[in-house]
């Protein structure tokens, strides 16, 4: 079955999909969850059984994403995507250039600009890049993240959004995001119009860091 020229996959193989691949693990995971809530007692070996158990299903869940990526899109897009990653000519070793220290603002400004993650190795290869530099600079710092034009692929979502969150936990005095607006564009939906925590110039965000760290 078709749609607009996508071949799409049947109501019946999309169910047994979203039943594999996310409602199981997802299952799975609250539950450990829940008793690792509801019985804060439990011995070091059982809350490390449940903790573990939860960690596995996280990461089928991450395997059901990309499925269903493979699934749903086309080898048509696909092999539109990868043409486009090829052209875009980045690689690991690239990615440093899109990641620098601010000095002046106790920051580090990393650029998203007009990348498209296409797979959860190209956000694990940014990331790995990032952590490269921060972890040896032996310190934390504030996140200035450059948002405009960034696309991530359903089967990067996962990655993206874990690997994130890490660096935030990890090293982070505070993330301020941004893209910036383009006044003369003729589009209105943009992420500063529905995300208040999204500025829409570069300035206004590094001025936000600045009244963080003089707080």
């Amino acid at each position: 079955m078709s749609q607009n020229g996508v071949d799409a996959p049947s109501t019946l193989a999309l169910n047994t999909i979203l039943e594999e691949d996310f409602v199981s693990p997802l299952t799975a995971i609250r539950g450990a969850l829940e008793i690792l809530r509801d019985f804060p007692d439990l011995s070091p070996e059982d809350r490390k059984r449940f903790v573990t158990t939860a960690l596995s299903e996280c990461a089928r869940l991450e395997g059901g994403v990309e499925h269903l990526g493979a699934t749903v899109y086309s080898a048509g897009q696909r092999a539109q995507l990868q043409e486009s990653s090829k052209a875009s000519g980045e690689d690991s070793g690239q990615f440093a250039s899109r990641i620098r220290i601010l000095d002046e603002y106790e920051a580090i400004e990393v650029d998203f600009s007009n990348f498209e993650f296409s797979s959860s190795r190209l956000v694990n290869d940014f990331y790995d890049e990032l952590d490269k530099l921060v972890e040896g600079s032996g310190r934390s710092w504030y996140f200035v993240v450059n948002y405009k034009g960034v696309s991530i692929w359903p089967e990067a979502w996962v990655a993206f959004a874990h690997r994130g969150k890490k660096v935030n936990v990890n090293y982070s005095l505070g993330t301020v995001r941004y893209v910036e607006k383009d006044p003369d564009a003729a589009d209105q939906d943009r992420p500063y119009d529905y995300d208040p925590d999204m500025f829409d110039s570069r300035d206004k965000a590094l001025a936000h860091i600045q009244e963080l760290r003089e707080k």
